[in-house]
């Protein structure tokens, strides 16, 4: 029992039903609910156009979605279509941009952060574009000062989307290590090779308190579209490529064979490491592998490249 001088304690202390919320994905192992996720790439890797994107999938769902955007201006967001994209499609979708904010970011977040109770925020889905406008993120002290205040929106029930920019060797995210201690998911973002009117990107797990996964995104650039694409496919190099049809062709000539005539079949010894591990990388994608009395057989399974 608390004694009279800690009474003001009673309201924030934790009772049993608290503990009955689960995490819970807007975006399957991607975007966790009521979790902070942070995005770091260099410039010119897409960081907006997924801002875009997530911010446009998250209003479909009935998200309130407020994009915090203190880094495009507004003759880009014009230029990438912005308002008939996103602004006037969703009444649910609040815009925020630097040109008409009468507050300074680091005043709008304290606001916003003052006002964060009990579940002010639930449904509600943060993106801040850019870190960086938020902080000085170099300053430990500044740094977890906005951090704070992030951790203040997410515990009244909001979704936080950080995107933030790398380092000089792009390896990494820039800034204070109390930006990485604060957040629930990192990733990293690489722009990949993409057709015209389509961004390709994907996205490597550097942080994880959820249940999340590396992952690739195809965005129509008309529309903002976000569509799921298979991370194995989409990273796979040219010499994967390479194998992949080598092997296809192997297997179709050969229904069953096992691994080592297989291996043999396209000029690979049988302990070549590097194409024992592609057969494993592309099972279940180009091929199915089975196991029978310690010996694995191929079949073809999907659609060629």
């Amino acid at each position: 029992m608390i004694n009279s001088t800690l009474e003001f304690l009673t309201e924030a202390k934790l009772n049993t039903p608290d503990f009955n919320e689960n995490t819970e994905f807007l975006l399957p192992e991607f975007l966790a609910k009521r979790l902070i996720t942070l995005i770091y790439a260099d410039g010119g890797n897409g960081k907006s156009w997924l801002g875009f994107s997530l911010a446009k999938y998250c209003a479909s769902i009935g998200q309130n979605l407020i994009y915090l955007d203190f880094d495009n201006p507004l003759s880009v967001l014009k230029e990438r279509n912005i308002n008939n994209l996103l602004v006037s499609q969703y009444n649910n979708l609040h815009y925020i941009q630097r040109s008409k904010c009468e507050l300074q970011p680091q005043e709008l977040l304290a606001q916003l952060s003052s006002q964060a109770v009990s579940k002010a925020y639930e449904n509600c889905v943060f993106v801040i574009d850019s870190l960086r406008n938020f902080a000085n993120i170099n300053h430990d002290g500044q740094a977890m000062e906005t951090m704070t205040q992030l951790m203040n929106l997410r515990e009244a029930g909001a979704t936080i989307i950080i995107l933030h920019h790398s380092n000089k060797d792009g390896k990494n995210y820039q800034g204070s290590n109390n930006i990485r201690n604060s957040i629930d998911n990192m990733y990293q973002l690489q722009k990949l090779d993409s057709d015209d009117g389509e961004l390709r990107l994907h996205l490597s797990v550097k942080k994880e308190r959820a249940s999340i996964n590396d992952k690739a995104f195809a965005i129509d650039a008309d529309t903002l579209r976000l569509n799921e694409i298979d991370v194995a496919k989409a990273t796979m190099s040219n010499e994967q490529e390479e194998f992949v049809q080598e092997v296809r062709a192997a297997i179709e000539d050969e229904q069953d064979i096992n691994k080592t005539a297989l291996l043999e079949a396209v000029g690979r010894k049988k302990d070549d490491k590097t194409a024992r591990s592609w057969l494993d990388k592309f099972d279940g994608i180009y091929w199915q592998s089975k196991k029978s009395g310690g010996v694995y057989t191929y079949q073809l399974k999907g659609a060629a490249l």
